[in-house]
């Protein structure tokens, strides 16, 4: 893994400024110590991330003091760390909710700025996150708006542009549960966030690396440069998930062995020419390959020879996690890449019928500089799976 991800594909509906939009939210007109300030005097780099200020928090004026505050506070004793002079504090809300509720996916984002302001002042080397609401705070521009279920995200450590982010669970969660392997599992993510020394990778435009292909000699030239590789991944876009469906159709095919990625429209002679690259001795690496053969034995005639890597079947064994495996989570978690195709979304999704898709909505640039980029990354996530299972040094 040589660095974070960014590309002009990633674009996000409207840029996430730095002013709070407090009067939307309004819960500082209904407690006692409204807009906590961030605490703590960070000699280890590490801001630790809350949910929102409880009532001892309220009361008293201070972060992090009343029961879950005291079960951080312990558990990172017993690991040498004195919170208030080695991290920064704060929370997802800075303001205490009524009655502690939950906080809602509209507060989380009215009080983002905050958050997003305090990580740029601060600079901090690692983001610790506790439970779900500020792991959505602080992830939530890298992925969706809605980032799922909290079980898949805790333990990675997550290499963002400038920093790490570690999410874990929040304490209250593990007093209310008192579950000794869950109690381990917070004291290793604690453990993490203080060990890590060296700053995450530095910023690479992966998709600067992605070639779009117009002219049938220059595919032609290409493929049968990676049919002489020793590893390639392809990638195919079509209008539906089955290749059995009446209407189904390819779009288009990027093919990646690492140091050349390249994608292309699909068309008859770019059908003969894949013909000749998936019969070639490359080993072949897809996410989730049963759909790569399928759609190759239904619009080529025949599957692939020497299926070498699935980064799907790989990270299940990795990690059995549900939900973790697709090459957009993986591509996140493991070398910063935030989510690339959310602008693409909507005409991605099926509609109508249920079964097709709007594929044929978007341009020729958008779409290839998109299935290249999943080929390069399928390429990129399949050594780093090789060297952790040890197939690799």
């Amino acid at each position: 893994m040589r660095g974070f991800f960014a590309s002009s594909v990633i674009r996000q509906e409207k840029p996430i400024g730095l002013i709070p939009k407090c009067g939307s939210c309004g819960l500082f007109k209904t407690c006692n110590s409204p807009k906590m300030v961030v605490e703590g005097a960070g000699a280890e780099q590490v801001l630790v991330v809350g949910e929102a200020p409880g009532v001892a928090e309220d009361e008293d004026g201070r972060l992090f003091v009343g029961k879950a505050g005291q079960y951080l506070r312990q558990a990172l004793r017993g690991l040498g760390v004195k919170v208030t002079r080695d991290a920064w504090l704060t929370n997802a809300l800075i303001c205490h909710p009524p009655e502690s509720a939950t906080p809602t996916a509209k507060q989380i984002a009215c009080c983002r700025p905050n958050i997003l302001r305090t990580i740029e002042e601060n600079a901090p080397r690692v983001i610790l996150t506790l439970g779900w609401a500020a792991l959505a705070s602080v992830i939530g521009p890298y992925w969706k708006s809605d980032v799922g279920p909290l079980e898949r995200w805790v333990g990675w450590k997550i290499p963002l542009e400038k920093h790490w982010v570690i999410p874990t669970y929040h304490p209250t969660f593990l007093m209310r549960m008192q579950n000794s392997l869950l109690d381990r599992l917070f004291a290793d993510h604690l453990e993490m966030a203080f060990d890590v020394t060296r700053m995450p990778p530095k910023f690479v435009d992966w998709s600067s690396q992605v070639e779009l292909l117009y002219d049938e000699d220059a595919i032609r030239d290409a493929l049968r440069e990676m049919a002489e590789s020793e590893w390639a991944a392809f990638d195919y876009e079509a209008n539906c998930l089955k290749p059995e469906y009446p209407k189904a159709r390819l779009f288009s095919c990027s093919v990646s062995n690492g140091k050349r990625t390249v994608s292309f429209l699909w068309t008859p002679a770019v059908q003969e020419m894949m013909s000749e690259f998936l019969r070639s001795d490359a080993l072949k690496i897809a996410s989730n390959l049963k759909m790569e053969e399928r759609w190759s034995r239904k619009f080529i005639g025949h599957g692939a020879k020497r299926w070498g890597w699935d980064t799907m079947l790989a990270a299940h064994c990795l990690d059995n996690r549900p939900g973790i495996c697709s090459l957009k989570f993986q591509s996140l978690v493991k070398m910063g890449v935030p989510i690339y195709n959310r602008h693409l979304e909507p005409y991605l999704e099926s509609h109508g019928d249920g079964h097709y898709n709007r594929i044929q909505e978007i341009s020729h640039k958008d779409l290839l500089t998109y299935g290249g980029l999943d080929s390069l990354l399928e390429y990129k996530l399949m050594r780093i799976q090789r060297k952790e299972m040890g197939y690799e040094n």
